[in-house]
């Protein structure tokens, strides 16, 4: 293929006669001189001109729904004390208490569900975007694969934003499974007002599924890629792009070569986005002496720079990984 692959794939022929320190010192080196090959600057725009402009507006259009649905997760209306209530003294009244205060809830909660859905599907898109142009001479600083970066850590970041907010509000999971458990009773209910949140048992099943995980939306993202990566056939090149796109990332970060404080933000969520994808798509993680990405260099650069409040980005990064703790 392009020169791109070949700096990715150079040097790594040999290694069942090497010790692991020998192949882990040599996935170094080719990570290094991918870094220092590579620069992003990723504060501007890029994608609308790069990418078709369908294809770069409806990543935007869920990525401006995701937004939306992060404010107003953030503003969830905890059931808790009515629930409870409901469950200590279980008459008609303190029911229909319970379901009027997070019937609202439940309804956001589906929301949310049915816009992972929504990443799901365009995450093979965006993927096969990046791997169309895997062999381009000049792809480690090509302008769409900057833009593609952007896109793909955008939708990362909106997914371990909402997989924090998940996890600092208890009563999400409570109010979920009490409507569960009741739910024959609302959707039989007179009042409107609360029928009008049932949700048919299927799509109900599949949401407790999908809250059931710690981080719900990162499992989606990751599966998504992972699944592509299977499908398609092409998981090596999947594999090396990302690899090409956290040495660029890296390398403007670790020289000072961003344009803005903003960009260098963007290169460090780029990284670990990239690092997090390739942890789950490799069969050996990311950390292992074959990956393609040198993680323990990666970890050590971001270990000071936060990325989800006030969260270490090195913490982000071990946390949503298969294989890192």
């Amino acid at each position: 293929m392009g020169s791109l692959l070949s700096l990715l794939r150079g040097g790594s022929g040999g290694h069942s006669n090497l010790s692991r320190s020998s192949r882990e010192t040599q996935a170094s080196a080719r990570f290094a001189k991918q870094f220092n090959e590579f620069i992003f600057n990723l504060g501007g725009k890029s994608e609308e001109s790069t990418w078709g402009l369908s294809g770069a507006a409806r990543v935007r259009s869920i990525l401006r729904v995701g937004h939306e649905l992060l404010e107003r997760v953030s503003a969830y209306q905890d059931g808790s004390n009515e629930v409870r209530t409901a469950i200590s003294k279980p008459t008609p009244e303190n029911e229909e208490a319970a379901w009027r205060k997070i019937g609202p809830s439940v309804a956001l909660l589906r929301e949310c569900y049915e816009f992972a859905q929504g990443v799901e599907k365009v995450i093979p898109d965006v993927l096969d975007e990046l791997c169309n142009h895997a062999g381009d001479g000049d792809a480690g600083r090509a302008e769409k694969n900057r833009g593609l970066a952007r896109l793909l850590a955008d939708m990362m970041q909106n997914a371990f934003a909402f997989d924090a907010l998940k996890a600092s509000i208890p009563a999400i999971q409570n109010d979920f499974s009490y409507y569960r458990r009741t739910l024959s009773r609302i959707s039989q209910s007179q009042d409107a007002q609360i029928a009008r949140y049932s949700i048919p048992h299927d799509i109900s099943n599949q949401m407790s599924l999908f809250y059931a995980y710690h981080n719900p939306m990162v499992k989606t993202v990751v599966d998504s890629a992972t699944q592509f990566a299977k499908d398609s056939g092409n998981e090596q090149v999947v594999l090396d792009c990302l690899s090409a796109l956290a040495a660029g990332s890296f390398s403007t970060v670790k020289n000072g070569r961003a344009d803005s404080a903003k960009s260098e933000r963007l290169c460090v969520l780029v990284l670990v986005t990239c690092c997090v994808l390739y942890d789950w798509i490799s069969a050996s993680g990311v950390g292992s002496a074959q990956s393609g990405i040198d993680v323990e260099a990666a970890l050590s650069l971001i270990s000071q720079r936060s990325l989800v409040d006030s969260t270490s980005a090195d913490k982000v990064l071990r946390a949503n990984c298969r294989t890192l703790r």
